[in-house]
Order: structure tokens, then C-alpha cells, then sequence
């Protein structure tokens, strides 16, 4: 019997790995989930533990080397069949071979009869022959002319009068060089029909490419960077992204902080932040909106049991998004220690693959000096995030036993972005206006 060591799934985006070092050598003893190779990856550094234990009889993929994922590792097995296997090269499945370029335009593919080529200029000729005026299509059919045949000098490359008769020779005169017509009554002529009114078609905006100059610094991107870059342009042009912003009173958090962040230190050993209270508000918001904690799946809609937040958080490599594994199991302690010691292992790079992945709802904390609200764009396959505002102290008007004050007041504004194909506005909104009146309301269990 033998097993397959297999480069395994490192993160929703990450594509391939590095080996980085093997931990064991061929026909060492290995023992189930014993770590046999270090893999690194833009994301993070992990070892891959052994899928079962016997004789590390081969391996296939040297140190330094970078492979795709799933690709076979390393075999690990027992008996003249495992040795056998081992002999052979691992399997690779190859990417499905691309479809042949189409060749210049005027040209055509082996096999291919000519007269099934058509040239994206002859399609224009022909779309522009059939916008030509009603008087200028019966000069044509009056002296036989292909029109296909007669240049066009008017909008867009519209066939004019003036065109169709200099094609046969005919061209009028100038107003300037006509003689005068003589003092007779013209005899009275049928009106020509109203022309069409112009189609205007708009072609792809290309941007031009702009060229570096002396002074500049040109910064290639990294495979992170590539990879926030595709993901963030996917998530806009998939989903419709809606936002909708709520100005939340954090005075009673603010007190509630102040009074727990003492014991929260001595017993998580991380400072008691505000990221905690805005989680468990979201928390309880999906349990009564819960289409808010699901992803789309073709044309259907999912919607998770688990909650499963995930909090964005800026590193020196670039923005990662670790996970809060079933966060709705979790006090505001267990959210604290849990949110503290994954951005700390995100800045060190020392995140695993199962901390980076599977999140269900976001929410992006940017900090003390996070200016007043942002738009974030949703975390694919995931319909909604949430994004913290700084907490500003501003003079706001409250209502006191019945009447109304000025008092200086902690505020944020809470932006919450959602896909448009899946929450409607009034979901949207009423799922961010409870988590604001949690928050207002500061009714949390430590």
C-alpha cells in the first residue's frame, strides 16, 4: 500500500507553493501527521504533515522548488507495490491545451474555407452601407451602384449624396460656382422621406499606456500584490456592490472598555480593543439577518450555519484576511484573544492555511487613524463586509429626561458594502442599523 504526499490548498487565492526544506530523507520511518517538509507561499509558511506512516520511499519535488497545487510531493508506502510506484514518474495533470489564436485578419485557419472569414473591417462596411439616408438608397438604386463599393466622407464614414455622385461621375457643383437657376416655377417634388436618427456606437475606452520617464521608480508587483489586485477586480465586476454608512454613538462601549480592558489584559494577555464589540454586534445582526453570513453558488444563494468572520489586517507584504473560526461560539474575551493573536501571526508570517480561509462575513478595523468611513469591496465568495470609521469626539444633540442637550460624544461611522444581486436595500440597511443600536445600547457579556 502506498499514500500520496499532495502540495496542499494554502488559501482561497494562492495557486502554487514553494519547498522549502524536507524535513526526513528517502527511506526514512515517518509516522502520521509527523511534519515532513516546510512550503512556503506568498501567504504563509506551513509544514505538511505525513498522511500516514510507513517508508518515505520517494521524493519528487527538490527544495527550491515551486509546484502547483495538488501536485504530488512525495510517496509514502510498504512492499514491492510502493516500490514499484515509486519508480514511476508522478502523475501531472496538464492545463487543457488553448484554443489556436485567430490568425491576422484577412487570413484564415487550416481547414478553414475562405469564404466563412469575414473581417472585422468588412463587418463595419457592411453595418455602415445599411445607415445610409432613404435619398442617398435610391440615387444608388437609380444608377446601379454597389455601395459597398463607394467611399464615405460623412459622420462615422456615412455614405453622402455628394459621395455617391462623384462615384459615377455626376459630383454637384459648389453652391458658390451654380448658376443661377432661371425665373421658372420648378415643378413640385414628392419630399424625401426624414432620414433615420444615428445610431452612436461605443467602443472599449483604452486608456494610453503611459511610458516611464527619467526620475521615475518603477515598482514590479509582487505574486501578493497580483493576486489583491485580480481578486479585488473580480469582486467588482461580479458583485454590485451597495454601501450604506450608520453614525453609531460609542460612548456606552467606550465606558464599557474602559471599565474591562484591565481584567480582558491579565486574562488574554492582548489590550481590550473596540474590533471585539463591532464583531459580536455583527454576530448578533446575522443571526436575525442571515442572509448577511452567505456566499452565491451558481444561481443559488447559500447560506451558512456557521459564522465565521474574517478581519483585515495590513501587513508588510500586503492586506491579509485571517479567519475567526465559528465566532458565534466565542465570548467577548475568546473574540478578543482570538482577533489579537491572529493579526499578530498575519504581520509575522506565520499564519496556516486553515487561519487564512473559508470566512463568511468581513470586517476591516483600519486603525486609530482610519479617517471617517470608507466603501470596502466584498471579500469573494462572501456578500457583505463591514468597515470601522474612526472614533471621533464630536458635540452632538441627546435627548436628557426629556429634553434636548449638546454633549461631546464618542462617534464612528460603521460603512457596510453588500452584493446587490442577493440583499436588497431594506436587508442592508436593517441589518447595519441593529448593529447599530447593539453597539449604542452596550449591553455586552465579558
Amino acid at each position: 500500500m502506498s499514500t500520496k504526499l499532495i502540495m496542499p490548498q494554502m488559501g482561497e487565492s494562492v495557486i502554487e507553493g514553494k519547498v522549502s526544506k524536507w524535513l526526513v530523507h528517502e527511506g526514512d520511518r515517518v509516522q502520521t501527521d509527523q511534519p515532513l517538509v516546510e512550503i512556503s507561499t506568498d501567504k504563509v509558511d506551513a509544514e505538511i504533515p505525513s498522511p500516514s506512516a510507513g517508508t518515505l520511499m520517494k521524493i519528487y519535488v527538490p527544495e527550491g522548488t515551486t509546484v502547483p497545487i495538488g501536485a504530488e510531493l512525495a510517496l509514502i508506502g510498504e512492499g514491492k507495490e510502493a516500490e514499484r510506484e515509486a519508480a514511476a514518474p508522478p502523475t501531472i495533470e496538464r492545463p487543457p491545451a488553448p484554443p489556436p489564436e485567430r490568425p491576422p485578419e484577412g487570413k484564415q485557419l487550416p481547414g478553414e474555407r475562405a469564404e466563412e472569414v469575414t473581417t472585422a473591417e468588412e463587418k463595419r462596411e457592411q453595418a455602415d452601407i445599411g445607415r445610409v439616408s432613404p435619398l442617398v438608397r435610391k440615387l444608388a438604386e437609380e444608377y446601379k451602384v454597389d455601395l459597398s463599393q463607394v467611399r464615405g466622407t460623412g459622420l462615422g464614414g456615412r455614405i453622402t449624396k455628394q459621395d455617391l455622385l462623384r462615384f459615377v461621375g455626376k459630383e454637384e457643383a459648389p453652391e458658390a460656382e451654380k448658376p443661377s437657376p432661371a425665373p421658372t416655377t420648378p415643378p413640385r417634388q414628392a419630399a424625401p422621406a426624414p432620414a433615420r436618427p444615428e445610431t452612436r456606437e461605443f467602443k472599449e475606452f483604452k486608456p494610453p499606456r503611459y511610458e516611464p520617464k527619467e526620475g521615475d521608480q518603477v515598482v514590479p508587483f509582487s505574486r501578493l500584490r497580483k493576486v489583491i489586485a485580480e481578486h479585488m477586480v473580480y469582486s467588482k465586476r461580479t458583485a454590485p456592490h451597495v454601501t450604506t454608512v450608520a453614525e453609531v454613538d460609542m460612548a456606552k462601549i467606550a465606558r464599557l472598555r474602559d471599565e474591562k480592558k484591565a481584567a480582558i489584559k491579565e486574562q488574554t494577555g492582548f489590550e481590550l480593543t473596540y474590533l471585539p464589540f463591532i464583531i459580536s454586534a455583527a454576530i448578533q445582526a446575522i443571526a436575525e439577518y442571515p442572509t448577511l453570513n452567505a456566499a452565491v453558488v451558481d444561481d443559488s444563494l447559500v447560506i451558512r450555519k456557521e459564522i465565521h468572520v474574517g478581519i483585515a489586517v495590513e501587513t508588510e507584504k500586503g492586506l491579509m484576511v485571517p479567519v475567526i473560526r465559528r465566532a458565534q461560539e466565542k465570548s467577548l474575551a475568546g473574540l478578543s484573544r482570538a482577533a489579537a493573536e491572529l493579526a499578530k501571526k498575519a504581520r509575522e508570517g506565520t499564519l496556516s492555511p486553515d487561519e487564512i480561509t473559508g470566512g463568511s462575513f468581513t470586517i476591516s478595523n483600519p486603525g486609530r487613524k482610519g479617517n471617517l468611513f470608507g466603501t470596502p469591496i466584498i471579500f469573494q465568495p462572501q456578500v457583505g463586509i463591514l468597515r470601522m470609521g474612526e472614533i471621533v469626539k464630536r458635540p452632538m444633540v441627546i435627548e436628557v429626561d426629556g429634553s434636548d442637550t449638546i454633549a461631546i460624544r464618542p462617534m464612528m461611522y460603521l460603512a457596510l458594502s453588500y452584493d446587490h444581486r442577493v440583499i436588497d436595500g431594506a436587508t442592508g440597511n436593517l441589518f447595519l442599523h441593529r448593529v447599530k443600536e447593539l453597539l449604542e445600547e452596550g449591553r455586552f457579556s465579558i
